[in-house]
């Protein structure tokens, strides 16, 4: 069993607080990182097992700040945890360092696009990348890349459980 912990910082997202959509997103969050964690393993095959063999549960929810969500996985390694964590983490890095780098250009979009449409849009490409892996099958990188988006989004981060921390 592994176990993946996600905190989420809600007085620093754009609302100040959470919102049931903040929700959503943060547990599709764990359901594409475990969808990584399946492809990485076992590549083509892994929409037979995610319907076949679904293992995820979500074992707490804590509403404080940080809003905390653990999930364990059944069928996954550590190994394709610590992978997808590593890689979930370089393509959050990624997109703060352009958000930092271009200001200008990350307040016309913010402006350009409510955040609501905005949080309802990456729900729609989570879904729809969810349902791809399902039929077709994903790169794990490609989940990797919309976690690291929608990390930085909710500003949120990934860590192993608190039982494997070390």
């Amino acid at each position: 069993m592994t176990q993946i912990l996600l905190k989420s910082n809600t007085k620093a997202a754009a609302f100040g607080h959470l919102t049931s959509i903040d929700l959503e997103l943060n547990a599709v969050i764990l359901e594409l990182v475990y969808l990584a964690c399946l492809s990485f393993e076992h590549g083509p095959s892994a929409s037979k097992i995610y319907v076949s063999e679904y293992g995820g549960e979500i074992k707490s929810i804590v509403h404080d700040n940080p809003f905390d969500v653990l999930g364990s996985f059944e069928n996954i390694s550590k190994k394709s945890r610590d992978w997808v964590l590593s890689r979930a983490l370089f393509y959050h890095d990624n997109h703060r360092r352009r958000a930092m780098a271009d200001p200008e250009k990350a307040k016309a979009e913010e402006q350009h696009q409510s955040i609501i449409e905005k949080k309802l849009g990456n729900l729609d490409k989570a879904h729809a990348l969810r349902a791809k892996l399902i039929k077709d099958g994903a790169d794990p990188d490609e989940l990797n890349r919309l976690v690291g988006g929608l990390l930085f989004e909710q500003r949120a981060k990934l860590i192993p459980g608190p039982d494997e921390a070390g």
